[in-house]
Parts: structure tokens; sequence; C-alpha cells
């Protein structure tokens, strides 16, 4: 009787492995054992510093115990959460500046009807990625009633809070709406940032579309910037509703 045996073509692909499917290993003197898959990625990791992954990525919270502000690297948070430490926010340090990004957002209109907000304002792209003045910009476009309501980007920002369980932390007036350039700084962390977004209780991770910024176009018009592919654009404020990510400072 003929063996038959399967080509590749005819054996079926699978996207999963589970526990009781193995990969078979042979060496060189055609001798073949089996591996889970478990045992495999283990030995692939081995040796590689996941740690490191993550560096320049931190989660903030201000401690319940004598509320002092600390950042604990991502893998090490789950054990202070689990103690009851309420985290305050993603901490990105890059290029000497340091952003914390809030655990949650909403999707808002930058303004009730077209205003001047105050804030750095240019046509200019190149000038507007280099925007780094979103807490000055915030504070100022909130002076205006057409945007300091929490329904409005800036008004939200300004309004937004993270504190411990004392009440002690970031609290309202502590947070803004990010620059064009900050948001460049959040676009360019994003994986890392929803990494340790992922392991604090309640927060939603960044998507890849657009958020407003602080920085403005013109009386009409302000900034925005894609999280998929880092096209900064400009839309009218009072007409378009988009993501709005509020962000703070470390040391508060």
């Amino acid at each position: 009787m003929a063996k038959k045996t399967k080509t590749l073509a005819a054996v079926t692909t699978v996207s999963t492995v589970n526990t009781s499917q193995f990969i078979p290993l042979t060496d060189g003197n055609g001798n073949t054992t089996k591996v889970s898959l478990a045992n495999l990625k283990a030995s692939l990791l081995a040796g590689l510093d996941l740690d490191s992954i993550n560096d320049g990525v931190f989660i903030m919270f201000h401690r319940n115990s004598d509320n002092y502000p600390l950042m604990v690297k991502p893998h090490k948070w789950t054990s202070y959460q689990n103690s009851g430490e309420i985290a305050e926010g993603v901490v990105v340090v890059e290029g000497g500046k340091i952003l914390v990004v809030a655990p949650t957002e909403a999707t808002l209109y930058w303004s009730s009807a077209a205003v001047s907000g105050g804030g750095k304002t240019t046509t200019d792209r190149l000038t507007a990625l280099d925007d780094w003045t979103g807490k000055a910009s915030t504070a100022a476009q909130i002076t205006h009633s057409e945007c300091n309501s929490e329904s409005y980007a800036p008004g939200y920002c300004a309004a937004y809070e993270r504190v411990n369980a004392n009440g002690k932390g970031l609290t309202a007036g502590r947070w803004w709406l990010p620059s064009l350039g900050e948001l460049m700084m959040i676009y360019a962390n994003m994986r890392k940032i929803n990494y340790a977004l992922s392991l604090i209780n309640g927060a939603t991770p960044l998507a890849e579309t657009w958020y407003w910024s602080s920085t403005e176009y013109s009386a009409t018009n302000a900034w925005l910037l894609y999280l998929d592919d880092g096209f900064a654009g400009n839309l009218t404020k009072a007409t378009h509703q988009g993501r709005v990510r509020a962000v703070s400072a470390f040391l508060y």
C-alpha cells in the first residue's frame, strides 16, 4: 500500500495554537520533538529585556499615605493599583520634556463659534508642530465664553482632574489641551502609552484618529493631528467634533 502524505498546501492553516497543539522541532540527527506555544514563547523571549521596551514611559500617582507624587515603570503598577493607589496618567519623558497623558478622553467641538482664543496662532505647519505652549494657550482660551465650557475642548481639559483617595493630585486647573507639538510627542510614543493605559483601571486607549490641539490656525479653525499617520491639518472649531485628551505636568 502506497504511503499517503500531505503537502503543505493541503494542511489546514490556523491563526492560533491551543494547549492541545504542539510545534515539531527537528535536530541535526533527524530526531523530532514537540514543543508547546508557551514554551516556545518563553524560549524566544529569554534574554530580552522587555522592560526596556517601555523606557521613557511611566504611570503617575499621588501616594495615598502622604500625597507625594510618584511615577513607576509600567510593570510595577499592578501591585500599587491593587493596594488602592489611583493612576493619574501616563508620563512620557522625551527630549527634556515631561508630559502626563490623561487616562480618559472625550469627543467634542473646539468651540461654539469662531473665536481668537489667544493661544499660539499660525497657518504654517512647521511652526505649528513646534508649538509647546499648550498650558499657556489653554489658560488664555478658557477666558472666552465660546470655549470655556466643559462641552468644548479647552474648557474640558481645564476642568479635567484625576485624584487619589484623599482628593489630592492633578486637580482641575492643572490640565490643558495639548499643543500640536505635544500631540506629536504623544503620537511618537503612542504604542508605549497605550500599553501603560491598558494597565490602568478604567482607562481608554488612544485611538488612531484625529485629536484637537490648542494650537490655533485662525479664529475659525484649529490644528489637529491624526494619530494613525501623523498628518497635521486644521478644521473648523465650531462644526467638527474630534477626540480630546488632556495633558498635565508631573511636578505638581
